[in-house]
């Protein structure tokens, strides 16, 4: 592996560090479109039955990476413990890395360039005033608002095909709600200290154990004149009971810095 696949993998981890209008539309079958009559409250209140929850959740994920200039794919096989922890491990037809990512520390290595990081992000997330790192992650894979949608002042925008809720307070945040499902079609988030914007589309949920999750999901990260995509299908969902994270960084590792990895 490269140095700029172990960069893809980074950036794609720690996508969500840097977190925190106009619409694209579908025409929708008359059932499917929004009520005027249904309260903000009542929208806010079915968007969060309809959150995706669990204690561990395990599947496969094809990553494919652009930044403009070149596409990279990459296969992960994915672990979480809700709000916790988040593994994986990458392979580019052999295994090339493994990430660890709790709410204190980011542990990485990869094989090819014998290099591992193990630091703590409390400054990084202090700075960005994320509280919960992993949960902001999970909830960006998983369909899930990234902010607490109850926690926040919301208001409605008009729109013919979905619930829009907008929220302008600190981190901009626009929610496109599915009106049949109640679930995200888009959310965008606006970081206008980093004049960055984030959009996260989600399509073809699928249900397992009476859980709805999103089958396809586009991370759209721009700033400026960049934009850089990661465009992610999801297979083999499942949710056991017991699972495991392991992470054993070889001896004759050499150590590295993030900004070190991603130069």
């Amino acid at each position: 592996m490269n140095n700029r696949s172990a960069k893809t993998i980074i950036v794609f981890s720690l996508l969500f560090l840097f977190v925190l209008e106009g619409c694209s539309t579908k025409k929708k079958i008359l059932s499917d479109l929004p009520s005027n009559e249904i309260e903000l409250s009542e929208i806010i209140k079915k968007s969060r039955k309809v959150d995706l929850k669990f204690d561990n959740l395990r599947n496969r994920v094809k990553v494919e990476f652009n930044d403009g200039r070149s596409t990279q794919t990459i296969n992960l096989s994915l672990r979480a413990l809700e709000n916790e922890l988040l593994w994986m491990s990458a392979s580019m037809i052999v295994p090339i890395a493994k990430i660890l990512l709790s709410n204190q520390r980011i542990v990485f290595y990869e094989k090819f360039q014998k290099t591992y990081i193990n630091q703590e992000i409390n400054l990084i997330t202090k700075t960005l005033g994320i509280k919960n790192p992993v949960e902001v992650f999970q909830n960006i894979l998983f369909g899930n608002p990234i902010l607490d949608i109850s926690k926040r002042s919301w208001e409605r925008v008009e729109n013919p095909n979905y619930y829009v809720l907008k929220s302008s307070k600190g981190i901009q945040s626009t929610l496109l709600i599915n009106p049949k499902t109640f679930k995200l079609d888009q959310q965008r988030i606006f970081i206008p200290s980093l004049s960055s914007l984030i959009t996260i589309d989600y399509s073809n949920y699928k249900l397992l154990e009476g859980k709805a999750f999103p089958n396809n999901v586009l991370i759209s990260y721009i700033k400026g004149k960049q934009i850089i995509k990661f465009n992610l299908e999801y297979s083999q969902f499942d949710f056991p009971e017991n699972l495991t994270f392991p992470m054993e960084i070889p001896v004759d590792y050499k150590i590295k810095t993030l900004d070190e990895i991603l130069k």
